[in-house]
């Protein structure tokens, strides 16, 4: 009975508490982030929105581990979180589905269950029979589906479907077309899985209709200072309502 309990507690998948994050010391010092207080439930899907510089990259890195935060806690309940940037990042000399096998491997994997799971990414990311490519016989979007099968690779490599995906504007340098198909490609694919994801954009149409939750970031410093739930059932007004907060935000840092 103890343990039925327990499963059934809704805990974060990640928990942010007075985050804050400085480069250097002295004057020279830039405070990206100030506290920061954040939670993201266990399969939810938010984006972390607002203007270049404001510290949203930043952010993602430290829920990372990529960098330290200088003040504040981070506390992870998932596997350990993957990362998915504007580009591929693809090894060149390796097979789409080698690459989609290597966090596999690396997490000690056997040949032929890696190989059977990058078959199964391969396909839910609609590459089927395309494993034996090398990145330079795909397009730019086939080469971020192979990114995203690489990172949900990695992000449920344990197993347990408690995985964390980061993505860093993933589809920024893509053209509209590719863009809109690999969103929606998103969407499946997180419906499919399950996978807790933090999704960075500076485009309030990407995370209106990507997101259940969009939060919104200062300028620098980076704080939050707007959240909306239940984002894709908002409709055109609220699409409205978190462009006029995000053009106040900029307005006010550049005054």
């Amino acid at each position: 009975m103890t343990a039925t309990i327990e499963r059934t507690v809704q805990t974060a998948a990640v928990d942010l508490r007075g985050v804050g994050k400085t480069f250097g010391t002295g004057a020279g010092a830039v405070t990206a982030l100030h506290g920061i207080d954040l939670q993201v439930r266990p399969g939810e899907f938010v984006c972390l929105l607002g203007a270049s510089g404001c510290g949203k990259s930043t952010l993602l890195n430290v829920v990372a581990g990529l960098e330290e935060a200088t003040t504040g806690t981070v506390e992870l309940r998932t596997t350990r979180p993957s990362f998915m940037f504007q580009e591929a990042a693809l090894l060149p000399w390796l097979t789409a589905g080698r690459n989609v096998e290597l966090p596999l491997q690396l997490a000690g994997l056997g040949r032929q269950a890696r190989r059977d799971r990058a078959d199964q990414l391969l396909e839910l990311v609609r590459l089927d029979g395309l494993g034996p490519k090398r990145p330079h016989e795909l397009s730019g979007g086939m080469r971020q589906r192979v990114s995203l099968a690489r990172a949900l690779a990695a992000a449920t490599s344990s197993g347990d479907g408690d995985g964390l995906l980061l993505m860093d504007e993933p589809f920024a340098a893509l053209d509209a077309i590719t863009r809109d198909v690999l969103q929606g490609e998103l969407l499946r694919v997180w419906e499919a899985t399950g996978t807790t994801i933090i999704f960075v954009t500076h485009d309030v149409r990407e995370a209106v209709r990507l997101a259940q939750r969009v939060v919104l970031l200062s300028s620098r410093p980076g704080t939050i200072v707007g959240e909306w739930d239940d984002v894709q059932d908002g409709g055109p007004q609220l699409y409205d309502d978190i462009t006029a907060r995000l053009r106040q935000v900029i307005t006010s840092h550049a005054a």
